[in-house]
């Protein structure tokens, strides 16, 4: 294995036991997501994690099989900055004789985004916008959700890219709102619209760059669910 990669693994073999972890199972035409947390890992070798009760798992039980796919998604948040790590794996077994445990297979590589605050990550996600609660209600500023999708985010803000719209203008507030996966619950986010920029080679379509009107620590969660649900698309 080169020093790049064993670099990156390193995160994974020092994951903090009962850190979160989200797994995807590859299931054609199904989107199968449950939630875990890290029991241990095994460097090399298999990597321990529990083995869920609730309704999702309950559901899935038929497709947990040895050998059967799986992403993982963790998000590793005990150091100055948070790191986002994403790989493919199998299940080894499933045991349920001193503890309820599914231990699935060590990653060859894995994929992994520091989470920094003023670095933006790109990213892929379907958002809209609509306008901020108001008090105003005859001034005249509603507008209908503009369609589009998040581009870029961090910390500190990001950008929003869709068709041009005369309704949306500089330094005004709006809220932005993405549905997560796996609960298809809707995130919205305050914001506020800083600058406008134009696409090249596609007139119609419009870069909205917006800082988040949050606090750090609510802006920090949002960015990892954001991050968790683009991360790693391995289909």
């Amino acid at each position: 294995m080169n020093d790049s990669k064993t670099y990156q693994l390193s995160f994974l073999d020092h994951m903090s036991c009962n850190t979160e972890v989200n797994i995807q199972v590859l299931i054609p035409d199904q989107v199968v997501r449950l939630r875990s947390r890290l029991i241990g890992v095994d460097p090399g070798v298999t990597i321990i994690l529990e083995l869920g009760a609730d309704e999702y798992w309950h559901k899935a039980k038929d497709f947990m099989l040895n050998g059967q796919e799986l992403i993982i998604r963790i998000v590793k948040s005990d150091g100055a900055d948070a790191n986002l790590l994403a790989f493919k794996s199998k299940i080894q077994r499933i045991e349920h004789n001193s503890a309820s445990w599914l231990l699935i297979h060590y990653p060859e590589e894995l994929q992994k985004v520091a989470l920094r605050h003023q670095y933006r990550i790109p990213i892929n996600i379907g958002a809209e916008i609509t306008l901020a609660d108001t008090d105003n209600e005859d001034d005249g500023s509603e507008i209908e959700a503009v369609t589009g999708v998040l581009r870029d985010i961090s910390i500190k803000g990001g950008a929003f890219v869709s068709p041009w719209v005369d309704t949306i203008v500089s330094d005004t507030d709006y809220l932005l709102k993405v549905v997560i996966l796996p609960d298809m619950e809707t995130i919205v986010i305050p914001i506020t619209i800083r600058n406008m920029v134009s696409i090249k080679h596609d007139e119609n379509q419009c870069q909205y760059g917006f800082s988040i009107n949050s606090s750090q620590e609510k802006a920090e969660m949002i960015v990892q669910r954001l991050l968790l649900c683009h991360l790693l698309t391995l289909e």
